[in-house]
């Protein structure tokens, strides 16, 4: 699940673990900075047989790839097994190598298949993002995961005018005339549009990326492509496993020696672009909190991308506020989840954009605390 940053990914990962599909659903959270919040945004709706893993600090196409594999190892491990897995990526991520960890790894591309490649596209924030400049060489991670999805969830339509609407779907499908759009509010959508679709295919992802199966390092994928549904684990396309070792009956090969070939020509570059995260222990003030995120927000509407924290208010009893926050567009309210007894109160609060001035949304958010 790819889409830029407060595309409504987190909204989708929600709904689809409430719906009522009987699957066993295990979710791999992707977060930009050290300081985690999408654990805590999903948690209250995973089941307890399902599983959530969290990667920090890095995006998982990139930096903490090895974290990705290894996730995918222990899902594997368990006794359980899932139905599906849903891999929300980071909004800066570049969704290539993150499908390509798919076919590099043996044991991964015997045991899983994607399948789908599904992007949410924020139908009023994501037209600059689309049309913004990269220097030569550079992917524009945006339109690189619009470009690369099977399907689009077109989302928040309710923020623009049928006119903007038109605008954007002109500009999503001059990127990627192929898959299907689907329009949604509040990343509400009917599950069968996005579990179990089967709609990933190989051909048309090398169509967009023809270097798709040459890894970083300029080597072709060990392992050949397979096309059809992955993420529902263990089912069918000729694969049996037994006792741990897994026999393809597919007529394909697994090669043991990568054979070199040119590097890619766009490289994954997050230069300027930084995350902020703040955790602060006590209890806020409500006022000092809007005006400081007003302020902020409304000085920096270009610059802070997104931003998303976990609360405690001043005679909030043991409610927990939820802040979510797209450029200047901001929302925060009450949770259903609630501090624990004997939970420490530390808030949690996430600014990711360009040129971020650390020291000064540090100090700004923790005088928002209420002096005992």
């Amino acid at each position: 699940m790819t889409g830029f940053l407060g595309s409504g990914k987190t909204t989708l990962v929600n709904h689809i673990l409430k719906g009522d599909h009987g699957k066993l659903i295990a979710v791999i959270e992707n977060e930009f900075g050290a300081v985690s919040i999408d654990d805590a945004l999903v948690g209250e709706n995973i089941k307890e047989e399902e599983n959530i893993i969290t990667m920090d600090n890095g995006c998982v196409c990139c930096t903490v790839r090895g974290d990705l594999v290894r996730a995918l190892l222990t899902l594997k491990d368990k006794t359980k097994k899932f139905d599906h897995i849903i891999i929300e990526t980071t909004g800066l991520a570049d969704p290539a190598p993150v499908a390509f960890t798919f076919f590099i790894n043996p044991e991964i591309a015997d045991h899983y298949r994607i399948d789908s490649i599904l992007c949410l596209a924020d139908a009023k924030h994501i037209g600059p993002h689309l049309e913004e400049e990269k220097p030569d060489g550079v992917v524009n991670e945006a339109a690189s995961q619009v470009a690369f999805a099977d399907r689009i969830l077109l989302n928040k339509i309710d923020l623009v005018s049928d006119t903007e609407l038109l605008g954007v779907m002109d500009q999503v499908r001059s990127i990627n005339g192929v898959a299907e759009v689907i329009k949604t509010t509040n990343s509400v959508v009917d599950l069968d549009k996005v579990l179990g679709v089967s709609s990933f295919s190989i051909e048309k992802t090398l169509e967009v990326d023809p270097d798709f199966l040459e890894d970083e390092e300029g080597y072709a994928a060990a392992t050949a492509a397979h096309d059809g549904a992955a993420v529902d684990t263990d089912v069918g396309n000729g694969h049996s496993h037994d006792g741990g070792k897994t026999t393809c009956t597919e007529d394909h090969s697994h090669s043991a020696e990568p054979v070199p070939k040119k590097p890619r020509k766009k490289k994954h570059d997050l230069t300027g672009v930084s995350s902020v995260g703040i955790l602060a222990e006590g209890e806020l003030d409500f006022n000092q909190v809007n005006t400081f995120m007003a302020a902020v927000l409304q000085e920096n509407a270009k610059s802070i991308y997104r931003s998303k924290g976990v609360l405690c208010f001043k005679d909030q009893g043991n409610i927990k506020f939820i802040f979510q926050g797209v450029h200047e567009h901001i929302n925060f309210g009450p949770s259903s989840m609630e501090w624990a007894e004997g939970e420490p109160r530390v808030n949690r609060m996430v600014f990711i954009g360009r040129d971020l001035n650390r020291a000064e949304l540090e100090e700004s958010f923790k005088a928002c605390l209420v002096k005992n």
